[in-house]
């Protein structure tokens, strides 16, 4: 969920919530990792971090999620 919601701040240009949402998602998931029934946790926690680089640097042009 946190995740969706992090590519949707992004999207509405709101920096700070994609930042906070990042954060939450990838505190709450990372405990799944690397893999959880079926979904490739540490793909997406990878994804995470590279979106939170990318805030960090101050933009939130986020790459489209792989599923």
């Amino acid at each position: 969920m946190h995740v969706a919601v992090a590519w949707y701040q992004a999207g509405r240009g709101n920096r700070v919530g994609c930042e906070r949402q990042l954060e939450k998602a990838a505190r709450r998931l990372g405990p799944f990792a690397p893999e959880h029934r079926a979904v490739d946790v540490a793909s997406i926690l990878e994804q995470v971090e590279t979106a939170k680089e990318i805030v960090a640097a101050q933009s939130i042009e986020l790459p489209p999620p792989r599923l």
